[in-house]
């Protein structure tokens, strides 16, 4: 049954880091090529960094190639002395990580995202990559549409939640929660699994810079709240973790069909 369309693509070459909106992206087993390919590493701690604890990371952003740091600065992912630039920047010594040196490494998280004295907890990142729980991250847009419309005096801008992917879907908030244990063909390659609702952490909270004629995003802990008050099956869930039965392409615009998985 087809249940919508790609509606949005999206990438984010280095961890935290703002990303891009693109027409098309690959699907491999471990999640969309070239997404969170890069990683900052505390090198005191030896735990990778993210915007849950150091907000500062989505000031800046990233492409295949280069970081644009607030100011203006840009730095190459392999240049020489990056890691000095980028240890200035953050006031802490830092180092890029690339997908090869993956695996055995952990995030901090919070399960109280609105207090950023909240206590923190080590949690394991994927053997493969810098994601965090699953390969892909998916939402509807019927979601955010139904979420704004019963709580308009907050800010759903979709880049709050930084999915891969957007599907276009009529049907009602929290859709992709019916989906979950079924799989989507997407196009004509690929097929993704649905395996659980996104809990949410201080990401969708943050707030995010202007850039490409987007407006900035101001930082919004209210939003906690309400995705409490408005998810009574999951609170603080938004959206699907998925994961990659068959690799292939994706463009915006392509039909998305449910199917039962197996």
């Amino acid at each position: 049954m087809q249940i919508g369309q790609v509606a949005q693509c999206w990438r984010y070459p280095v961890k935290s880091m703002q990303g891009a909106r693109v027409d098309v992206v690959g699907i491999g087993t471990h999640g969309v090529a070239g997404d969170r390919a890069h990683a900052l590493q505390d090198v005191a701690t030896g735990k990778v960094l993210s915007a849950k604890s150091v907000r500062e990371l989505l000031d800046a952003a990233a492409s295949d190639h280069e970081m644009r740091l607030p100011g203006g600065t840009v730095v190459a992912v392999d240049a020489p002395g990056r890691d000095e630039v980028l240890s200035d920047w953050l006031g802490r010594a830092v180092t890029l990580l690339s997908l090869e040196q993956s695996g055995d490494l952990t995030y901090e998280m919070t399960f109280d995202p609105p207090d950023d004295d909240a206590e923190y907890f080590e949690i394991p990142l994927p053997e493969h990559g810098f994601v965090d729980l699953a390969p892909l991250h998916l939402i509807a847009t019927s979601t955010l549409a139904a979420c704004a419309t019963e709580r308009p005096d907050l800010d759903w801008d979709v880049r709050r939640f930084r999915p891969n992917l957007v599907i276009d879907h009529d049907g009602g908030r929290f859709a992709e929660d019916a989906w979950v244990g079924s799989r989507l063909r997407i196009g004509s390659e690929c097929v993704l699994s649905v395996d659980q609702p996104t809990v949410r952490c201080a990401m969708p909270l943050r707030s995010q810079p202007a850039a490409d004629g987007v407006p900035a995003l101001e930082r919004r802990p209210e939003l906690f709240r309400a995705m409490n008050e408005l998810h009574d099956a999951h609170p603080n869930h938004l959206g699907v973790y998925v994961g990659v039965v068959a690799p292939g392409r994706v463009a915006v615009g392509d039909p998305v069909v449910l199917e039962p998985a197996g």
